[in-house]
């Protein structure tokens, strides 16, 4: 643990773009998955514990059984497309201070067939983020996951900060038989996804990356993560609460770094996610917020 925490130390003084390459090496070593012992829920779908980690990590399904071994609540891949996308032109990651980040990946993808290939065997938690440009985009994609993998829950990304205003409402879906969380932004209509997601039973995901403007990217813009998005989630948390209501079974995702935040977040959410504290902590992280909620009182 402390050779994994030395090199994550040692990855924040190159350039973004380069520690992305590296940690992809790192993070694709076969570690053999953590013993799920938790006995957490949301929204009926069992857990391993209240902290998971967020679409946008693993993109690929390359990095789910490194990261399964550090015992997090679940593991989002993606986000997917139904087919190989290469997203927007390097630079698109950048630092920015205190602890966040500021990503314009452009919805890159292997496409969902390749990655279903790559966790088809992992005995965890597993959601599928799923991502699209229209809605037969969507329907295709759940329609391949009824019929060759079947996850624990599908997120359905309908606000990527790359194309912010393309989805303000989700698609349009029937039939479909897996538990399903809205992974709802600042680009979506809250009132109308909160009510889309009461009728057709789903669950929210709250919230999103936060669109900026950062001229190191290619793009000239971003979406911004980490512990700056923290008091805009919350505040947006709050309110899909208030739209939903306590029937609905929501998961938190921004700036998500201590026991106090998560504390803070479990009295509106059901669960949580965290991304850009595994990128400057290492996924040692996971371990220490999921231990969290045995520490309180």
């Amino acid at each position: 643990m402390a050779l994994l925490t030395a090199v994550a130390r040692a990855l924040h003084y190159v350039h973004p773009e380069i520690s992305y390459k590296l940690g992809r090496l790192l993070f694709s070593l076969p570690l053999p998955p953590c013993k799920c012992e938790g006995g957490w829920e949301v929204g009926g779908v069992k857990i391993c514990g209240p902290v998971g980690i967020a679409a946008g990590l693993d993109k690929t399904g390359m990095y789910a059984r490194f990261l399964s071994f550090f015992c997090p609540g679940f593991i989002v891949v993606g986000s997917t497309l139904p087919r190989p996308r290469r997203g927007n032109k390097p630079p698109r990651v950048a630092r920015v201070w205190p602890y966040s980040m500021v990503n314009a990946m452009g919805l890159n993808s292997p496409g969902l067939p390749h990655v279903v290939s790559r966790i088809s065997n992992l005995k965890y938690p597993v959601f599928v983020s799923i991502a699209g440009f229209s809605a037969g985009d969507f329907a295709v994609q759940l329609a391949y996951l009824r019929r060759y993998y079947k996850p624990a829950a599908v997120e359905l990304n309908i606000s990527s900060p790359t194309y912010r205003g393309f989805w303000r409402v989700a698609p349009e879906l029937d039939g479909v038989d897996i538990p399903i969380f809205l992974k709802v932004g600042p680009s979506v209509d809250l009132r109308e996804a909160v009510r889309q997601a009461v009728k057709a039973g789903w669950g929210l995901v709250v919230t999103n990356t936060l669109p900026i403007e950062d001229g190191r990217l290619s793009t000239g813009q971003g979406g911004l993560s980490g512990l700056l998005l923290y008091k805009y989630g919350v505040k947006l948390l709050e309110r899909a609460r208030r739209l939903a209501g306590g029937g609905v079974p929501i998961i938190y995702s921004g700036g998500l770094y201590t026991c106090s935040q998560l504390g803070e977040v479990l009295k509106l959410a059901n669960a949580a996610e965290v991304l850009t504290s595994v990128l400057y902590y290492t996924p040692y992280i996971l371990k220490l917020l999921n231990r969290c909620t045995a520490l309180r009182p």
